[in-house]
């Protein structure tokens, strides 16, 4: 290629092309019996043949270990994806670390083709745009691997990292012993060589494409193995490839802009020039008052769509902020937050503090942090605001900072603000035992002092149930500005909240309800008060009432996603544990999901025809299901189990041992977590509801046989129903075994109990799988 023509740069708009953004990976799951002839490495075909017996092994089991076996094994498929990525890290790994291209092509030509074939595998998994992205995340405190070794991996929804790698090898045993050795070593890699992420596009295996990889990954071999700043990279035997070392605009050798003239065959000249200019623009844009919304010179060269289409993108970036930054479902950014990002780029050497710089600010897991975390955090979020400060007209990178601060502060447990002590300067002491910052920002120091008092406060709001609470102006000021009201409303809304429980602490729901045009003003921050701090002081006796108060609040919401997430994080919160109050987040959940009438915000169960009316489904809503579904699969394959598990124990004893929770209660909730995962076409969905017709449809079962299950039949029959139901929406082709299966057991369903009801009942199994085939064959 010839000299860029670069003039007129970003005069066609300056959005980012399509290849560059990461799409979320949709409903995708592994079948044994159509993808067998897939070729897969040792472990997963291994995997492949455990698969195999699964049927064979159900024999002899109890309803409950047949659930959980069932389970286990669609998480082994998910699985087999999961080693192919952990195996991708490792081979690029080696290019990184020992593989000297001139002493031993032969084993360069071997990793490379082991690569190619992983990646050609794991390509059957997504669509042609499918991509990875190997992140630092250094949030290992409490455990036994090194924060500078903490990285994930993430491929569309999947993500693999060392919160789930222990539980792989939980589940293969010896089959995945080495694993963790490998992925340590691998990521020590990654480590040593100062890279805090790595994204690859996957090839999409014509030679030119697999030629482009490989030659990426040359270029990165020599880079990262020489001994000096070496001006120019030269790569070949006999007809040998020069590639120049282009720097940025700081001045430091880029990666990424070698691997652009790498692939593009760009010389030095011209890769100077295009930095030069497009730099250029970006001060000329900064400069102006519209802004520039591209973090760096190497984004914009593939965002400025009058120089990308001139380009052919490098298959592979290392360490570009974007990645480190880019939240769920955000496409492009903000032109502040590009600004922030150019800043941090631009004081911070080291690859390791910059992602860590990052996530002070841009961390999605704020909600789980210690006060250890969040001390470091605050620390380098306040270096940060200092040198904002130190620069000229730099208002709205502060005011970005900050204002993502404050929302990610919001998410941190109360705990967390009682165990932390602010100070204004180096050497401040804290009188009680907690963690300690010694010099924070100002503004940073307002915020902890104002979360560390309405923790205080929430504290007397939750104890105003039991007793008297008195109230003082600081604790009005503090709901004030919590609730961005003033401070006469935020008595009245005190006044409203105490109104709601008598002298006894017993909650009054005709007051609740005269108190919801004053709830319903403040739906972002009254309800995730109730539902966290509330529900579980109330008294016994009260419960349901209060669940069901929360439910009509929930009806007048106009901006429900927060409700929604709030009730999932709860749902999640401990999966190996039940609450009373489950069945009540997934039955809001489902009313927030699915607009299906007003009528809806009394109910006690959530009507099962809602599963095939897809017409008032919040698809915002929607959205953030399916992708939290999918991220937090191991969560909800945990908390499916843990929920049958206990119905298994209940219809055996009529209520679980450690909750009390009776059978038909945890029947309905198994019926509402079958109708939640109905809705949004997931792996999880997909794989519980198969697992759900297997067991529900076998009449064979013990869950028919157990003490309480003759009592329960219709609920147990109707639990079918909606499982086939739910696969009939939301299954492929390959379920339809497993739902014809249930229809051939009709007549032994109709022998489980003499009632003129339960012969009606299961006389409709046959109508109910039929309607669940036509569904699904007409879907597909």
């Amino acid at each position: 290629m010839g000299d860029l023509n670069v003039d007129g740069v970003g005069k066609t708009g300056d959005r980012p092309p399509k290849h560059r953004q990461w799409a979320p990976l949709h409903a995708i799951r592994v079948n044994v019996m159509t993808e067998k002839e897939i070729y897969l490495d040792d472990a997963a075909q291994q995997l492949f043949a455990q698969l195999e017996g699964i049927e064979e092994h159900k024999k002899g089991r109890t309803a409950a270990e047949m659930m959980a076996d069932s389970l286990v094994a669609e998480q082994k498929q998910q699985d087999v994806w999961r080693i192919l990525l952990c195996e991708i890290v490792q081979h690029i790994a080696a290019y990184l670390k020992h593989l000297d291209l001139d002493a031993n092509p032969v084993e360069e030509r071997q990793t490379f083709d082991q690569l190619s074939e992983t990646l050609a595998k794991l390509a059957q998994l997504s669509n042609p745009t499918g991509r990875i992205l190997v992140r630092y995340r250094g949030r290992s405190g409490g455990s036994d691997i090194p924060e500078r070794l903490d990285y994930e991996i993430l491929f569309g929804n999947m993500v693999v990292d060392f919160d789930l790698v222990p539980t792989m090898i939980k589940r293969h045993g010896t089959l995945l012993i080495n694993l963790m050795t490998q992925l340590l070593d691998a990521f020590g890699i990654f480590s040593d060589r100062g890279i805090n992420n790595l994204y690859l596009n996957l090839p999409k295996g014509d030679p030119e494409s697999l030629k482009r990889l490989r030659l990426s990954l040359h270029l990165l071999s020599r880079l990262y193995q020489a001994s000096d700043n070496p001006h120019e990279l030269v790569l070949g035997g006999g007809q040998k490839q020069v590639v120049p070392v282009v720097a940025d605009e700081k001045g430091d050798p880029s990666v990424n802009l070698t691997l652009v003239a790498g692939v593009n065959r760009l010389n030095a000249k011209t890769m100077r020039g295009l930095v030069a200019k497009v730099n250029a623009w970006i001060q000329k844009k900064e400069a102006s008052q519209e802004g520039c919304r591209f973090t760096s010179v190497y984004n914009a060269i593939f965002g400025l769509p009058k120089i990308s289409a001139q380009l052919i993108p490098p298959p592979l970036e290392i360490n570009n902020v974007d990645w480190l930054m880019r939240e769920e479902s955000e496409k492009a950014f903000s032109r502040e937050k590009a600004k922030v990002a150019r800043i941090i780029a631009s004081v911070e050497a080291s690859p390791e503090k910059v992602a860590k710089v990052i996530k002070s600010v841009y961390g999605d897991d704020y909600p789980k942090i210690n006060s250890r975390h969040l001390e470091e955090r605050l620390g380098l979020s306040s270096s940060l605001l200092q040198t904002i400060d130190s620069k000229p007209r730099n208002e709205d990178a502060r005011r970005e900072v900050l204002t993502n601060l404050q929302k990610r502060l919001d998410t941190v447990s109360d705990d967390v603000f009682d165990n932390l002590y602010a100070s204004r300067s180096a050497n401040g002491t804290a009188d009680d035992g907690g963690t300690l910052i010694g010099t924070v920002h100002r503004q940073l120091y307002k915020m902890v002092s104002f979360f560390k008092g309405r923790s205080t406060t929430r504290k007397k709001l939750t104890a105003m149930v039991n007793a008297a609470i008195r109230f003082e102006d600081a604790d009005y000021e503090i709901l004030a500005r919590d609730f961005r009201i003033d401070m006469e409303e935020a008595r009245q809304l005190v006044e409203t909240l105490g109104k709601c429980f008598n002298e006894k602490g017993r909650f009054v729901k005709s007051a609740f309800v005269e108190g919801l045009p004053r709830f319903a003003r403040y739906e972002k921050k009254i309800f995730e008060f109730l539902w966290r701090h509330l529900k579980d002081v109330i008294g016994a006796e009260d419960r349901t009432a209060f669940l069901n108060s929360l439910q009509i609040l929930t009806d007048r919401m106009k901006q429900p996603k927060r409700a929604f997430k709030i009730l999932l994080e709860d749902f999640l919160k401990d999966p190996e544990e039940l609450q009373f109050s489950d069945a009540k987040a997934l039955i809001l959940g489902n009313l927030i999901l699915h607009e299906y009438d007003k009528s809806l915000a009394d109910i006690e169960i959530t009507p099962e025809d809602i599963i095939f009316s897809q017409r008032g489904l919040d698809e915002e809503v929607a959205r953030y299901a399916a992708w939290r579904l999918d991220r937090d699969q191991e969560l909800f394959f945990t908390k499916v189990r843990t929920v049958h598990q206990d119905l298994c124990e209940a219809l055996e004893l009529g209520m679980t041992r450690k909750q009390r929770i009776p059978a038909k209660d945890l029947l309905g909730l198994e019926r509402e977590l079958y109708i939640f995962l109905s809705m949004v076409e997931t792996i999880v969905g997909r794989s519980v509801l198969r697992s759900a017709v297997n067991e529900y449809g076998s009449p064979e079962s013990d869950l028919y046989f157990l003490k309480e299950s003759d009592r329960l039949m219709s609920h147990l029959l109707q639990n079918l129903r909606i499982a086939i139901r739910g696969l009939a929406h939301i299954g492929r082709m390959e379920c339809i075994p497993a739902l014809e299966a249930v229809k051939a057991r009709e007549e032994i369903f109709q022998r489980l109990k003499k009632t003129k009801l339960h012969r009606d009942q299961s006389r409709k199994i046959t109508e109910w799988v039929d309607e669940a085939v036509k569904i699904v064959k007409f879907r597909a």
